[in-house]
This record gives C-alpha cells, structure tokens and sequence, in this order.
C-alpha cells in the first residue's frame, strides 16, 4: 500500500472519531455555557450591591426549587479589587464548577469590564449572568 494512502486513511479516521466525539457532546448537551450551567452542582452566585443581593437570592431560591442538590454561595461585596480577592478566596475554598453574576440591566452591554472582564480574561471556569429586574433599585 502506498505510503500517501496510508496517512489519508488515518488522518480519515482520525476526523471521523472527531465527528462522532463531537455529535455525542452535541446530543448530551455538553456544548454551550446554558448546558454547563444546568450540569452545575456548585455555583458562586456573585452580587455588587443591595439590588442585585436581593436578585440573588430570588435566583438561588428559584433554583433550588428546580434542584434540591445544588449548592450556592453567595459572595457581595462591591465591584472592585475587594470583589475580585473575594471571589478568588471562595474559588480557592469551595470550588465551584460555575459563576453566575447578578447584574443591572444598564450593565448588559457592558460584559468586558471590571471584574467580569479580568475573570474572562483569566478563563477561570464558565460564568454566566443574570439581571436585576426593571424598575427595582437599591
């Protein structure tokens, strides 16, 4: 056999075994950060101030309705260093497999500052938000 056809056999077996891997994580919901989130047992839910706290706690509450075994904790503290020490602390301490940020509709466009945007960059695990409701304040 010739040594070209040989390396295109592999090399095709290779990207089937790929196409497969792949059609199973697609099936399993083992792409996107919805599914990760929904696989999640332990998650830092993290608030910056009095309306997004109560937030918060709605949520947690709300899902652990849906899902008795999920463990939350909840980290607030103001956005800044003290915040982002705060979260690594409780990386270090519990271990969570994801962070949900609780944040103000106004910051909605706003995903690639502050503390989020330094947890992004650091890739520290999947991190997902949700939004304080319209017309609540602090």
């Amino acid at each position: 056999m010739d040594p070209w056809v040989a390396i295109g056999l592999i090399f095709a077996g290779l990207i089937g075994v790929a196409v497969v891997m792949l059609i199973f994580d697609v099936t399993r919901g083992d792409i996107g950060g919805r599914h990760t989130l929904a696989r999640a047992r332990r998650i830092l839910v993290v608030a910056t101030d009095g309306a997004t706290a109560d937030r918060a706690e709605e949520w947690v509450a709300a899902e652990r309705i849906e899902r008795p075994d999920l463990q939350c904790f909840v980290l607030i503290r103001p956005e800044g260093e003290q915040l982002y020490q705060g979260i690594h602390e409780v990386l270090d301490r519990e271990a969570p497999d994801s962070i949900v940020f609780v944040r103000h509709r106004s910051e909605r466009d706003e995903e690639h500052t502050g503390t989020l945007a330094r947890l992004h960059d650091e890739g520290v695990g999947p991190i997902d938000s949700i939004y304080v409701h319209e017309g609540v304040t602090a």
